[in-house]
């Protein structure tokens, strides 16, 4: 098997002061440090031995039906399931939050800071896979963009000049578990990257899967790489129309599996790119059981919340049942600006859903208040049990 990353010796030229570090840590820089180098992979022939391709085979059979059984069920169900995929990203990287935070954050309401950056994954996830351009070098310093903007971070939002690490070392490369390729080489290996991720000759789920990995080698940002290749995840099945319906919280599976997860990015440097994949697929069997369920649940809760509701044919409250499902947080301004609705019509819809039991004020305050769908949010919790 050859690798597909292999190593050159680079010497480190640090910025800043040496002062307040040891001699020992000093030393390091007179050595070189190992810095990746990878294989041009865009036109690689990929070709799976018979466990993965039986998983493959099951996995494309079990996905066409679920993205054929979502269809027309209820509009607004795919939103939920990229609100999963972010909270479960954003865990991967160490960020944790509840749905019912994140949704406030959304509204710009009380938040915590990482119930803010889990908020700007879900809205690159949402705007990603919105976006009807075709995948390229601006399209994912966009993603890039749409994801970090609101964090509070010194690193800038484009293709990294400096060189980074992975690792326990904060302060050279020498000590780290990988360095991703010198900045000189970015914009080739992107170039190759965006050639393989636009192939034709390969299933979607394979690119997916494959692309991720590729990513993460190249590791071309100095943040967010983890979860702009995670978002590719979903871009690319969607550009493709393999899931037309649906999207696969894919991270609900890796987050419970990190150490795996790992392991097969490992493998992937070492030309092994079928580890990687039969992970993508085992994530992706083990969370259908759970999207059917949600659906199923969420379908029985939208005809119970109908039976209970007594309102014209026409009435705004019937619109926002569905927004409710997208989005179980809301306030006045949010349904007004969703759907161009006076404040008064507002009100009066939003109590007819209050006095159906449908969903209810958070806290006692007068003013500025929010409700919630205690119901809907208990379904997207189940999700990460």
């Amino acid at each position: 098997m050859k690798p597909f990353v292999t190593y050159e010796k680079r010497m480190y030229h640090m910025l800043g002061s040496l002062a307040y570090i040891s001699r020992k840590k000093r030393d390091l820089l007179e050595l070189p440090y190992d810095s990746a180098v990878i294989e041009d992979l865009s036109s690689i022939d990929i070709k799976l031995s018979d466990e993965p391709n039986a998983l493959f085979l099951e996995t494309v059979e079990v996905l066409s039906k679920l993205d054929g059984y979502i269809k027309d069920k209820l509009l607004s169900f795919p939103m939920l399931l990229l609100r999963t995929e972010a909270l479960s990203s954003s865990q991967i990287e160490h960020y944790h939050s509840s749905n019912r935070n994140v949704a406030l954050a959304q509204l710009n309401k009380k938040h915590t800071k990482e119930a803010m950056i889990i908020k700007s994954n879900l809205e690159a996830l949402i705007k990603s896979v919105s976006c009807k351009k075709s995948i390229d070098l601006d399209f994912i310093i966009e993603i890039l963009r749409n994801l970090l903007d609101n964090e509070e971070s010194n690193h800038p939002l484009e293709i990294r000049k400096v060189v980074n690490w992975i690792g326990t070392s904060t302060q050279f490369p020498h000590e780290a578990d990988y360095v991703p390729p010198h900045p000189d080489y970015l914009e080739t290996y992107l170039g190759q990257f965006i050639k393989f991720i636009n192939r034709k000759d390969l299933h979607p789920l394979i690119v997916a899967a494959f692309a991720h990995a590729y990513f993460e080698v190249i590791h071309p940002f100095t943040d967010g790489n983890g979860r702009v290749g995670r978002i590719l995840i979903q871009v690319i099945l969607s550009k493709s129309l393999f899931l037309e319906n649906a999207y696969l919280p894919f991270s609900v599976g890796l987050v419970k599996n990190t150490d795996q997860y790992i392991q097969s990015l490992n493998a992937f440097k070492d030309g092994n790119y079928e580890d990687i994949l039969s992970l993508l697929l085992k994530s992706a069997l083990d969370i259908v059981p759970k999207v059917y369920k949600a659906l199923d649940e969420m379908l029985t809760l939208k005809l119970s919340w109908q039976s209970k509701l007594h309102a014209r044919k026409d009435a705004l409250v019937w619109k926002m049942l569905d927004d409710l499902i997208s989005q179980p947080v809301i306030d006045v301004e949010y349904i007004k600006n969703k759907h161009q609705a006076n404040d008064q019509s507002v009100r009066n819809n939003i109590e007819l859903l209050i006095k159906s039991g449908i969903i209810s004020q958070m806290g006692n305050n007068k003013r500025d208040v929010t409700y919630e769908c205690k119901e809907v949010l208990a379904i997207i919790d189940n999700f990460n049990i």
